[in-house]
């Protein structure tokens, strides 16, 4: 019986897939005031520290792509809280992750950021080129996230949390789609239901 309600709710909802889509967006969105760029050091990890005003589930986790065409070599790329990782997963090279405004994404086991908590996210650098400083793009983040500042690790560290702190704009490198609070129950609650059933 359990497999036959998950199975209804899930065609219900792929029905109506429409909304469940529109409720996955982007932690932040990049507007590009000049055509200059920069290739960050090699062999590090480059981010950005941000806070969370409300519960939010990570969905996806991309990258910049500078001209939409696909990276040139794969990034490791996660989120940490309180210095510890809290998810991490490969973007392959290529076009195979999801091309949203310029950033290539992954889909990710959901998991949760929670309200009043701060967060790194980073990726490393092997060689993919970035929006390089605040004169040559603006960020704009979702209501629920407050950028805070832009870190780095030292060269030859790899993937690893950043905490020396760039003065410029080094952070258009990784972003994450989140899932608002009401989608998110919503969802969660069929992947728990589907788990539960199988």
């Amino acid at each position: 019986m359990k497999k036959v309600i998950a199975i209804i709710i899930i065609v219900l909802l792929l029905a109506n897939s429409s909304v469940a889509r529109a409720q996955i967006t982007p932690a932040h969105e990049l507007e590009r005031n000049g055509s200059g760029y920069t290739i960050p050091g090699n062999n590090r990890t480059h981010g950005w520290e941000f806070s969370v005003s409300e519960d939010l589930a990570v969905v996806g986790l991309g990258i910049f792509d500078l001209f939409d065409d696909g990276l040139d070599f794969s990034h490791e790329i996660g989120i940490w809280d309180s210095g510890q990782l809290v998810y991490s997963t490969t973007i392959p090279t290529g076009t195979q992750g999801i091309l949203i405004d310029q950033f290539r994404y992954v889909e990710t086991e959901p998991f949760w950021l929670f309200e009043g908590e701060t967060y790194v996210i980073g990726n490393t650098t092997p060689g993919d080129p970035f929006v390089g400083n605040d004169s040559l793009a603006t960020i704009t983040t979702i209501s629920s996230i407050a950028y805070e500042r832009t870190l780095y690790s030292p060269g030859g560290t790899g993937f690893t949390l950043p905490t020396l702190i760039q003065d410029e704009f080094y952070s258009f490198g990784p972003n994450f789609l989140v899932v608002p609070e009401p989608m998110t129950m919503v969802m969660l609650g069929l992947g728990g239901l589907w788990l539960r059933s199988c």
